[in-house]
């Protein structure tokens, strides 16, 4: 579904403090500092966790791969799920502690498989690494295209990942385990 900018927003998304996501939002647009921001652990966490998902949109829209159609709400729609109701992994950052939900960075990495020739994504399951606190552990299940070179092109993606992973979000690549769930045949390819 399009936004159209002009529509005002409606489904707000609460933080325990009282204010909004898409107030701390407004506030780091706009350049404003606000006592309250300065010494909330709620708007810090989110300020933190936007300014990432802000750093990550910028490197998408820097990446020369086609970015999929409606990629921005699928994103958003995960960022706004995991406030609400979703677990975080904590981010190897000095001297605060930031946090980042797990259903954006399964968004991140999905996106980063879809850009792969041949893969597509589907479901995702992130753990933090029980002996490295810097790394996760990846479950993801992909479709892969019938003649595309699948041992190769998930070799692909699994590098793919790893360099989203540690390049936008800090983070390493302990293990990444994909299950095949799906092959497509692409119409007037080779077969």
């Amino acid at each position: 579904m399009e936004m159209n900018p002009d529509e005002a927003v409606t489904d707000l998304h609460p933080l325990p403090c009282g204010r909004t996501v898409e107030d701390v939002w407004d506030d780091l647009e706009s350049g404003q500092d606000s006592a309250h921001r300065a010494t909330c652990p709620h708007c810090q966490t989110a300020q933190a966790g936007l300014e990432q998902l802000a750093e990550a949109t910028q490197f998408l829209i820097d990446d020369p791969v086609e970015v999929p159609g409606g990629l921005l709400d699928r994103i958003m729609t995960a960022v706004r799920a995991d406030l609400n109701l979703g677990r975080t992994i904590p981010l190897p950052t000095e001297p605060a502690e930031v946090e980042v939900s797990v259903h954006a960075l399964a968004a991140v990495l999905r996106y980063a498989v879809d850009g792969t020739t041949g893969v597509r994504a589907r479901q995702c399951r992130i753990e933090s690494s029980e002996t490295d606190p810097g790394s996760i552990r990846v479950w993801m299940s992909v479709a892969l295209e019938f003649g595309a070179g699948q041992v190769g092109a998930l070799d692909e993606a699994r590098q793919r990942v790893a360099l989203a992973l540690r390049g936008q979000i800090g983070l390493e690549l302990e293990s990444l385990d994909f299950e095949v769930v799906d092959v497509w045949t692409n119409p007037g390819g080779p077969l």
